[in-house]
């Protein structure tokens, strides 16, 4: 072989080792890899944009050739979003809960989630049952108070999840938090689900019940809060306790989800942060629903029933007593904002 053809074999031999590892690369952006699912679970940034993606910066700092802001936890931008919990910080130490109503349980639910629906914490006239039963609900469940809860409904806009979150408080439970995000955000986010029922092991559940989280008739009455009725708008026309503001539930959440902390500003703009709420209703999900989206924001929220108002005006109209009369006129038709 002549030294001219060596050199050539030379050159083809080398510019084939230099073109390699561009093929391989470009190989393996097509197949063999495996698919992250919290690059999902960070899609959404603090403006509610899509997150780019492919950055490998680290996920306090700015591209340098764009504007674009790194994604951040939507629990990081409520005043007190730590009664909120990220997807991807749900961990097996975790009691998870699927307090849903519906059939959705059985048909599919997160991996190791019990089930204990919001329904069973009511009686049979649909009024809260005692501490008492509420405790052995849980207990029987394998719900102990020292556990870290994480909560979820079938529809995070139900306020079924809601509603479990004030009966856990109310209880004394001081772990226990909302999912951000819905069972059908968990499934395609990947992450585990199963359709096998849960069992825990029974445990004595020994409440330390809080006044503060579901309000009684005497603390309503007192005019220590500022009280919020979520009852449809025209049962607020007919009857409603004196003083109270109207709020359509429906305004504190954005489809599935509690609104952004921007909205939610707007929409609570006429309160007094520095004074207590009381939000009630006839349906418990939608106080409760209300009164999380305010406990969010940092409102001191309770829930109360408009059930248990009406049945202590009558009984003291009974008694002789003037009914409560609604005195502050002008703020009977006072309507909280929506965005």
């Amino acid at each position: 072989m002549t030294k001219f053809n060596i050199n050539i074999l030379g050159i083809l031999m080398l510019s084939v080792i230099a073109l390699a590892p561009a093929v391989y690369a470009g190989a393996s952006c097509c197949g063999g890899g495996t698919w992250d699912p919290s690059a999902f679970l960070n899609s959404e940034t603090e403006t509610g944009q899509p997150a780019t993606s492919g950055s490998t910066q680290d996920t306090n700092s700015v591209d340098s050739g764009s504007n674009t802001k790194e994604p951040i936890e939507r629990a990081s931008t409520y005043p007190n979003g730590v009664i909120l919990k990220p997807m991807k910080s749900v961990s097996s130490s975790d009691v998870v809960i699927d307090v849903s109503n519906g059939a959705s349980y059985a048909a599919s639910h997160i991996k190791d989630a019990i089930h204990i629906p919001s329904q069973s914490f009511l009686n049979g006239e649909g009024g809260l049952k005692t501490a008492e039963e509420l405790a052995k609900i849980l207990g029987d469940s394998g719900v102990s108070k020292t556990d870290s809860v994480v909560l979820y409904g079938g529809q995070e806009s139900s306020g079924e999840a809601e509603f479990a979150y004030f009966v856990l408080r109310y209880l004394g439970q001081n772990e226990v938090k909302l999912l951000d995000g819905s069972l059908a955000e968990w499934k395609a986010a990947g992450l585990p689900e199963e359709v096998a029922e849960n069992n825990r092991t029974a445990v004595e559940y020994k409440p330390q019940v809080r006044s503060d989280v579901i309000a009684d008739y005497e603390y309503v009455k007192s005019g220590q809060a500022q009280i919020i009725d979520v009852r449809p708008f025209v049962e607020f026309g007919k009857g409603r306790i004196p003083g109270s503001i109207a709020l359509d539930p429906t305004n504190v959440i954005k489809g599935d989800k509690i609104k952004n902390a921007n909205d939610l500003t707007n929409i609570f703009s006429r309160l007094d942060k520095e004074k207590p709420i009381v939000v009630y209703s006839d349906d418990y999900s939608r106080s409760a629903l209300a009164a999380y989206a305010l406990q969010l924001m940092g409102f001191q929220a309770s829930i109360y029933s408009w059930e248990d108002w009406k049945a202590h005006e009558a009984t003291e109209v009974q008694a002789g007593a003037a009914p409560a009369k609604d005195d502050a006129v002008g703020s009977n038709y006072v309507k909280l904002g929506s965005t």
